[in-house]
């Protein structure tokens, strides 16, 4: 349940224990370890109360990261991809940077690996699904290109922590978007060829 702020205060007091009591233990241990019952028990309130809100440890999280896609979709909406794909990246490191170590341990842990790659999939889906360009491929041809798109973004990403974000944010950026921008051109030219008169056939 989002708080949207005109709930009933005891309601929005509520809402906050539960969300500083989870972030507490995903930064302690490993998600598969979490319980509702330590939950509960850290945010000081019953169990009813917690599934008054939520179903499941997994109901809460998947909350959690639809909103952090939302807010991320919502600040990239006046890019257009292809064509701004490397602008798109450097948002993406800037949005990343201010979410906290808490979003690094989802993204980039071995623990929390398929949820934080869960999330990154959906926003490089989200990030895409409104280009004509990308709308124009079939099927197959977007499967592969977000699968690259993906695969090395979240790679770099994940390296860029490793290393100790050793690179400046604004150089990894440009690095990245980069890579990803010339990837995608390529990926472009590649399909056009193959639509063109006489090209070998599509997919």
């Amino acid at each position: 349940m989002l708080i949207q702020g005109n709930e009933d205060l005891r309601v929005q007091k509520t809402m906050a224990c539960i969300d500083r009591a989870f972030c507490e233990l995903m930064l302690e241990r490993e998600y598969g370890d979490i319980s509702v019952a330590e939950l509960c028990r850290r945010a000081k309130i019953q169990r009813k109360t917690f599934y008054a809100y939520y179903s499941s440890i997994d109901g809460l999280l998947r909350e959690k990261l639809d909103e952090v896609s939302r807010r991320y979709i919502e600040r990239i909406s006046g890019y257009a991809v292809p064509e701004q794909i490397a602008e798109v990246n450097l948002e993406f490191y800037r949005y990343s940077a201010e979410q906290g170590e808490l979003y690094e341990r989802i993204v980039c842990s071995a623990a929390c690996r398929d949820i934080g790659s869960a999330l990154l999939e959906d926003l490089v889906r989200r990030t895409w699904q409104d280009s004509p360009w990308f709308r124009s491929l079939g099927e197959s041809e977007q499967d592969i290109f977000l699968a690259f798109i993906f695969g090395t973004g979240a790679a770099l990403y994940r390296q860029w922590v490793a290393g100790g974000k050793k690179v400046p944010l604004e150089r990894m950026a440009e690095l990245a978007g980069r890579l990803l921008k010339e990837g995608a051109e390529g990926f472009a030219r590649t399909v056009d060829r193959s639509r063109a008169p006489g090209g070998p056939a599509r997919p």
